[in-house]
């Protein structure tokens, strides 16, 4: 009866609310927006398949009435606007970037939807699209000797409430294991993320207990972060593809992290943080496959201040990274300057200084034109000098609406890196025609041109299908080391094609590749064309 009372008595005040009010078409009305107040928010939350689609059937339907649609107060948690305050155009972009950045929503429309000529007074939508959230995890292989499997789920919208649970069991050939995580991006509408991961193997526990406020939004005043965590894993080395060496690898760590925004008066974001971090590193010997000996022990505990700067220039772009979605790129400066000591005094094994810089640019260079950029530089004062460089660039020419061209360059260069650490090439990342792992050392450059070609074409309203045909050529300067045979620096070439199937309407949003390829090599053992199927968040 409450509940029925309630229903009644909103949807009278709504009626009121709308009395006086015109709806509005994308907000052109709008001269001046500084006097403007907000009068009222809607939410307006769909479920993940839409019905009235002459395409739907009765999987679209049991999906539908099984899943639980995201509640409006959880959407309300993440509005950085409030009823009764001024209008801010940009408010409302960046929460519908807020919104978007949650993987149980599909897409987030936030606008004015009315206005309001007796109080100049707006009405503003926020109207979401859910992602199918309900995930198995089903794993079998078996390789060389070694077999895997993994049984489990993941859930990334619990009861509609936008919080993550995963159970997961796991048996490998030297351990078998359970555990759970959980995670809470917003708790309690304070926009603090909670995380807790927890898994029981036969040779020890992984954790990880987080406590994070981020800098939620460009004006957020502080930022705060308290880490633990706990993983040890099994590291492969690899020469041609093939694993030579195996050990155990146990990483202990502890950070806390303060972040402040400086009071610098215009429009571009200037922020300070300073980190204390207990990071530990050992070694040991895996149950089988060690044959080489093993790396040394490190510490790198320590702490460190870094300066950020951020100019906020961010727009909606389609067809970049994926395809028939939104995505959202910032068209200004982002950048860090980051200076630090490794401590002795909190455990590390020597006093180093070590520093950062890092920089991100995005341009459109035409109406169809795009280029994005990131570079950084990390270097370590080490006894022996540490840095890594690395700077990935990529062109977009869109060609017509339904298809672009690509090109990305790659170039990393590193001295002195850990051993469990090393710049590889081959895989769906690096050189597709190739193995994984297919050589590593201490430089690479690799260069890709993409020719892809999208569709209106749907399977079930599950899988969107696009097409694309890419040729790779990359390069590996060996690392000298002892313990690694040095392997062949030449030149290699790839091409292949393939379908791209996106997951449309699944929070993982993954995307499936399914490649035909061939290496362009006098290398017996890859002069075939391979057929690949793997799954990644991109082309």
């Amino acid at each position: 009866m409450r509940v029925a009372l309630c229903l009644i008595l909103g949807s009278v005040v709504s009626s009121f609310a709308l009395a006086d009010c015109q709806p509005v078409a994308e907000n052109r009305f709008l001269v001046d927006s500084s006097t403007i107040r907000i009068k009222d928010i809607s939410y307006h939350p769909n479920n993940v398949f839409d019905l009235n689609n002459k395409n739907t059937f009765w999987l679209h339907e049991f999906a539908n009435y099984t899943h639980t649609i995201t509640r409006e107060s959880v959407l309300a948690d993440d509005v950085l606007f409030a009823i009764g305050g001024p209008l801010n155009e940009k408010e409302l972009a960046e929460t519908e970037r807020l919104l978007r950045s949650r993987s149980y929503l599909r897409e987030a429309k936030v606008r004015i939807s009315h206005y309001c000529a007796n109080d100049n007074s707006v009405i503003v939508a926020v109207e979401t699209w859910d992602n199918w959230s309900l995930l198995p995890t089903v794993d079998f292989s078996s390789e060389g000797g070694r077999s895997k499997s993994a049984l489990g789920f993941e859930e990334d919208n619990l009861l509609g409430s936008g919080n993550k649970l995963s159970i997961e069991y796991k048996h490998e050939t030297e351990r078998t294991g359970y555990g759970f995580a959980f995670n809470s991006p917003n708790m309690f509408g304070s926009f603090w993320n909670g995380s807790l991961r927890y898994f029981d193997n036969s040779d020890g526990a992984n954790y990880q207990l987080q406590l994070d406020r981020p800098f939620y939004r460009l004006s957020s005043p502080w930022s705060l972060l308290f880490n633990l965590q706990r993983d040890s894993e099994e590291v492969s080395e690899y020469e041609a593809g093939e694993e030579v060496n195996r050990f155990q690898r146990q990483n202990n760590l502890f950070d806390v992290k303060f972040g402040y925004k400086l009071p610098i008066a215009g429009n571009n974001i200037h922020r300070l943080k300073l980190a204390l971090e207990l990071n530990d590193f050992n070694f040991d010997f895996a149950e089988q496959g060690t044959y080489l000996p093993l790396p040394a022990d490190r510490n790198l505990s320590g702490f460190w201040l870094e300066y950020e700067y951020i100019v906020a220039d961010y727009r909606k772009l389609y067809n970049i990274n994926s395809f028939n979605r939104t995505e959202d790129f910032n068209f200004g400066w982002q950048l860090n300057v980051l200076l630090g000591q490794y401590n002795k005094g909190l455990g590390a094994d020597n006093n180093a200084l070590f520093w950062k810089i890092s920089g991100q640019k995005n341009w459109q260079l035409a109406s169809d034109v795009w280029l994005l950029s990131e570079t950084s530089w990390l270097q370590r004062q080490f006894e022996q000098q540490q840095f890594l460089f690395t700077s990935h660039w990529q062109l977009v020419k869109h060609l017509t609406d339904y298809s672009s061209l690509v090109t990305k360059l790659h170039i990393d260069k590193g001295n002195n890196l850990f051993r469990d650490e090393p710049l590889y090439i081959g895989g769906e990342e690096n050189m597709r025609a190739y193995p994984e792992y297919f050589r590593s050392g201490k430089a690479r450059i690799i260069n890709t041109v993409e020719y892809r070609r999208y569709t209106d074409w749907s399977l079930w309203q599950l899988l969107d299908v696009a097409f694309v045909s890419y040729l790779d050529v990359g390069k590996v300067w060996a690392d000298k080391q002892p313990q690694v045979t040095n392997t062949s620096s030449s030149t290699l070439v790839g091409v292949g094609g393939g379908l791209r199937l996106l997951s449309s309407h699944s929070s993982r949003g993954a995307m499936i590749h399914i490649d035909i390829t061939k290496a362009l090599t006098d290398n017996e053992n890859l002069n075939g064309v391979e057929f690949r199927l793997m799954a990644s968040r991109s082309f």
